[in-house]
């Protein structure tokens, strides 16, 4: 009877911890970008989860008029956050680094015009969209697979799976690509890679863009199982930097960890106290990484 009782509790704990991975990798495929352009500019951006918001819109929207799968709408909703991360870079934040001479924008300039454009782009979303709760019903949102014993969410499967993608395709990027070494010089140093003929403005357009870029895969990957309405990106925006400070800012690979420990947190942390407790636990977590190793677990000094 005894070790009945335990096998039963064992299965629960890998249950919870495989649950966990599944809810890190949704927090994972929303901090990817925003580590990207932390660690490239060193500027807090708090329109990162209103990006998130508005790729999500776009899922829906072309749901709703062309009844086009989410996971295919990607091909759209991709390009379309990577233009629209290219214009915010271009038309409002290299105009604070021009006026700098300094390695980098002052911090408080860029974090309070990051937040003005967060407060603009949910409000005219409320404007246009209106507080409404929506979602996205396929014939796989509610679907789960059985793998030896366990029950696991097959949306929840496709966004670990986004987040595996969407790692890659950055590793990949920044090692190999001949962008990618731009953005490893601008990141190191701007001045110099400046001296060696490199557009860094144009490096910054192009790293706010793909940031944003990777938000339309997530927030398509998101839509059918998740909700979305003009303030859920200030869920997603606590969370992400919550998960950069765990892994280290400005570390891609920090971001995936990060991740995983706050979904392991609450996923583990649910079958022994409340879910308040644990959100809990994960701030009191967060301060304490701030004030011990505020580099993050993968992060440099």
């Amino acid at each position: 009877m005894d070790s009945l009782v335990t096998g039963i509790r064992m299965q629960i704990y890998l249950q919870a911890i495989l649950n966990g991975i599944l809810i890190g990798s949704i927090y994972g495929s929303v901090t990817l970008g925003l580590s990207l352009i932390f660690g490239v500019m060193k500027i807090i951006n708090f329109a990162h989860g209103s990006v998130l918001m508005l790729g999500m819109f776009a899922t829906y929207w072309i749901w709703i008029f062309t009844k086009i799968d989410p996971l295919v709408s990607a091909i759209f909703v991709v390009p379309l956050l990577f233009g629209i991360g290219y214009y915010i870079q271009s038309f409002f934040l290299n105009p604070l680094f021009r006026r700098e001479s300094a390695e980098v924008v002052e911090p408080i300039s860029a974090l309070l015009l990051t937040a003005g454009l967060s407060l603009a782009i949910d409000n005219l979303s409320l404007l246009f969209f209106k507080s409404d709760y929506r979602t996205i019903q396929t014939f796989y949102t509610t679907s789960t697979v059985h793998v030896g014993g366990f029950t696991l969410s097959v949306p929840r499967l496709l966004v670990l799976g986004a987040s595996i993608l969407i790692y890659l395709c950055l590793l990949w990027i920044i090692r190999r690509s001949r962008l990618g070494r731009a953005i490893r010089a601008t990141s190191q140093d701007r001045d110099a890679a400046a001296l060696q003929g490199i557009n860094i403005y144009k490096i910054y357009n192009f790293t706010f863009a793909i940031g944003s870029a990777t938000l339309g895969l997530a927030g398509a990957f998101l839509m059918p199982y998740f909700y979305v309405h003009p303030s859920v990106g200030v869920v997603f925006t606590i969370k992400a930097f919550i998960v950069v400070v765990l892994g280290g800012m400005g570390s891609i690979t920090g971001a995936v960890f990060g991740g995983l420990i706050v979904g392991m947190i609450e996923s583990v942390g649910s079958l022994f106290v409340s879910t308040t407790t644990t959100d809990l636990l994960v701030f009191l977590i967060f301060i304490f990484v701030l004030l011990f190793k505020p580099s993050g677990l993968m992060g440099e000094e």
